[in-house]
């Protein structure tokens, strides 16, 4: 038999993780933007930086049937990045630090990944999640 202590601790996890996961879930929700608004990405090689309920995303459009979403944020010093499309690659001004379009490290002197939203196209439109 459980002690009333025992019980009283396991109903207080319990309950922090059902206020908590309702929560993760509704800042998961995917944003979908129509394709059409942004001609910056109807093209292969084309990106763009837009503002979206209070950040920016670096949109890269790599393929024709593929979109990346990324913050922007270089991840040494904080400076904006730039994709440069005849080299396939994000680059930062401030230090050179270098990304793949997917916002993987590929030269220092960062030393994390930028953050990626998990895009997709899907019937004209950019599906992202900016948790």
């Amino acid at each position: 038999m459980i002690d009333r202590r025992k019980f009283m601790k396991y109903l207080g996890i319990l309950a922090g993780i059902l206020t908590t996961f309702p929560s993760r879930l509704a800042r998961a929700k995917a944003l979908a933007l129509p394709l059409e608004k942004t001609k910056q990405l109807q093209s292969v090689g084309g990106s763009v930086i837009l503002k979206l309920k209070g950040k920016e995303v670096l949109f890269i459009r790599d393929t024709e049937t593929t979109v990346r979403a990324l913050d922007p944020t270089c991840t040494h010093k904080g400076c904006k990045v730039a994709f440069i499309a005849g080299e396939n690659r994000i680059v930062c001004p401030c230090h050179q630090s270098a990304f793949d379009p997917e916002g993987k490290l590929l030269k220092g002197p960062a030393s994390k990944d930028l953050k990626n939203y998990g895009a997709k196209l899907e019937e004209n439109q950019i599906i992202f999640s900016m948790d």
